[in-house]
Parts: structure tokens; sequence; C-alpha cells
């Protein structure tokens, strides 16, 4: 069972095809994954729907990641990766419009199958 999710909404430069972006972070969301505290991860393309959906933010990218530590520790390990050269990010990286979330359960899990 995760502790929490971090969803990750990303839109890729205009300089990356919407073809390369996703075959870059199919290999990106492994890496992720493979840093301390994180459960699992599963790409999206999200689709604004109903009041207050913002589809002018214009992301078209989700990553939901299953965490099972704090996001100070998530980050920590990421950037540990990133430093030691696990983790090479692309020259093109800084350019990509991101929007991210930590949530923390505020309750236990409810399956269909308990209602």
């Amino acid at each position: 069972m995760s502790d929490g999710l971090y969803l990750v909404f990303s839109k890729p430069p205009a300089s990356i095809s919407p073809a390369d972006y996703d075959r870059w972070y199919a290999d990106h969301i492994r890496e992720n994954i493979a840093a301390p505290g994180f459960v699992a991860g599963r790409r999206f393309t999200p689709q604004p729907t109903g009041v207050g959906a913002n589809p002018d933010a214009g992301f078209s990218h989700l990553a939901v990641y299953e965490t099972a530590a704090p996001l100070p520790e998530l980050s920590a390990g990421l950037n540990r990766r990133i430093d030691d050269g696990t983790v090479v990010l692309p020259e093109w990286f800084g350019e990509i419009s991101f929007g991210s979330w930590y949530c923390k359960p505020i309750e236990d899990r409810i399956e269909a199958t308990e209602i």
C-alpha cells in the first residue's frame, strides 16, 4: 500500500515532438521509481472535464507516482541519482512546463468491493 501520491503534470517544449517526449518519459518514469521511496508509477494523458477544469494550463502529460516516503525524501533520492550521473536529463529538460502536487492520504483506501 502506498503512503501517498506524487502527481506531475507536464507539457513538453515546443522543440520536442510529442512522440519523442513520450519515448523519453517512458524511460524517465522508470528512472524515477528506482529512487528510494517510490513504489510505482504510471503515465496518463490528462483530459479536462467538469466545472473548474483548466484546459488552458496546456498540460499534455501526467505521471502518477505511488510513494512510501514524504516529499523531502523523494526529492533527495531523485537529486542524488541526478548528481551521481545515474539519471541524465536531456538538454531541453529545463524547457518543460511542470505542475506537481504531493498528495498525502487523509483516510484509508476504500475499494469498490467494500461498499
